[in-house]
């Protein structure tokens, strides 16, 4: 979702581009039509009533306005703040019906609970326009994909293409876009290094409201894939010779596992998810996180997450993870991929001290996973030290996770931090356990571009 740019599909379709600017249609404005509180079938069991003297109900009817189509000729439903459209070839009715049930309860949550605010339609006097749309099948832009843009007046409309248009999950995350549109905080843009969380806190909203969906994480396994990628890596803020492809243009989707963590595990307040898209913050999202949770505590869980994704996203259901995995094995392109920046079999280090890859090198806010594959009783001693600073001159701060896998499930300690970047731990494994991983945390108080974080590691096998 881009509400500066006309239209962006959404990861759930797993593609991503927008479409041409929209081009001026018509204009018109009718004062009635059948709405839900009108003679016709109603809507079943709506879970969520707005208030009575709601806008666009009763006394405060909205104005129906539309720029795509002949409304004279097409079909449509009003319930609540909503115009959903279609063409008449197509039978959406009762469609129309499951949309606004689930937007209106959408609303409500947002409005009510999350701290967000309606888009700018209702309060100019106008329904917020949806439109069910079969490509090149009807008279609607071609260009349309599952996404929210904005019209020639200024209007943000919602698309939704035939076949997503009633998925659950696509409407929670469709759906929370609508009242992320009118936030006033600069910091929070859609641009830049703040670009990643309009996208992955929508991805959070769909999956803290459905835990269970075996797709509600389909995107997971990208975060292991390249974990050194920075947590705000996105669409258009890169580091030079970064691949573009599915692996890392979907990774702003995927950290919707992060904030699943922090509010699911962690306990941080789902509040802190939204509160900040209103408020007029110049912080980026991810500073906003830091100066809210309080530093230490954010660098804490975010190592702890680091560590959890390496040992299996055990955080998710298990078929959550089957699912992630075989998004990977579909999409990915394994030469695109990182998880390790060394592996090392039944061995330390033999007393040298080892630097990872530059181009492999955590970023601020990402991560690298060292693995040592075990066949046999021993006790590894991690040892990390930390260069003070990282490539472009910001104080360093990292934070040390080991993680054991066996045939009893993941367990998992922290480095002894004796600074701010150097840190040891030991831990006893037996024959049973047949991974070890060291886990390195970039958490620095810097809060954008590439910057690297770099280290050096020493590991002893007795």
């Amino acid at each position: 979702m881009n509400p500066s740019q006309p239209f962006q599909l959404s990861a759930l379709m797993r593609r991503y581009s927008w479409a041409l600017c929209l081009v001026f249609l018509f204009v018109l404005s009718l004062p009635g039509c059948q709405s839900a509180d009108e003679p016709g079938e109603q809507p079943p069991d709506l879970p969520l009533e707005a208030p009575p003297d709601d806008v666009c109900e009763g006394s405060n009817e909205c104005s129906l306005r539309t720029v795509f189509g002949d409304p004279e000729e097409l079909n449509l439903w009003i319930d609540g703040i909503f115009a959903v459209w279609w063409e008449p070839q197509f039978d959406h009715a009762d469609d129309a019906q499951i949309i606004t049930t689930q937007l209106k309860a959408i609303r409500r949550d947002c409005l009510d609970n999350l701290g967000m605010l309606d888009p700018p339609n209702p309060a100019a006097g106008y329904y917020y326009n949806v439109y069910i749309h079969h490509g090149e099948n009807d008279s609607f832009p071609e260009g349309w994909g599952n996404g929210q843009g904005t019209d020639s007046n200024g209007m943000p409309f919602l698309t939704l293409p035939d076949g997503a248009h009633v998925s659950e999950s696509n409407l929670y995350h469709e759906g929370f876009h609508i009242f992320q549109y009118s936030a006033n905080s600069p910091g929070f843009a859609y641009s830049g290094d703040s670009q990643w969380y309009v996208e992955s806190s929508a991805q959070w909203y769909m999956a803290d409201k459905l835990p269970e969906q075996v797709d509600a994480f389909v995107e997971a396994g990208a975060m292991g894939a390249n974990p050194h990628l920075t947590l705000w890596h996105s669409f258009s803020n890169e580091a030079p010779g970064d691949p573009v492809d599915w692996l890392y243009q979907v990774r702003q989707y995927g950290m919707h596992t992060y904030l699943f963590f922090l509010t699911s595990v962690a306990g941080v307040a789902p509040e802190l998810i939204t509160n900040g898209f209103y408020g007029s913050i110049a912080e980026s999202p991810q500073e906003y996180h830091f100066r809210q949770v309080g530093g230490d505590l954010l660098r804490g869980h975010f190592a702890d997450w680091a560590a959890h994704n390496t040992g299996g996203l055990d955080y998710l259901t298990a078929e959550q993870v089957e699912r992630a995995m075989l998004e990977l094995e579909w999409v990915a392109d394994p030469e695109n991929m990182n998880p390790y920046v060394l592996t090392l079999t039944d061995s330390g280090s033999e007393g040298q001290w080892l630097r990872p890859d530059e181009e492999l090198t955590a970023r601020g806010w990402g991560y690298n996973v060292i693995r040592v594959t075990n066949t046999q009783a021993a006790t590894y001693t991690f040892h990390l030290d930390g260069d003070e600073t990282g490539s472009d001159g910001a104080a360093s701060q990292l934070q040390g996770r080991i993680v054991v896998v066996g045939s009893e499930g993941a367990s998992y300690s922290a480095l002894d931090m004796t600074s701010d970047v150097d840190g040891s731990a030991s831990v006893t494994v037996s024959a049973d356990d047949n991974e070890v991983f060291l886990v390195i945390a970039a958490v620095p108080e810097h809060f954008a571009g590439n910057q690297t974080y770099g280290y050096s590691f020493q590991i002893e096998r007795d």
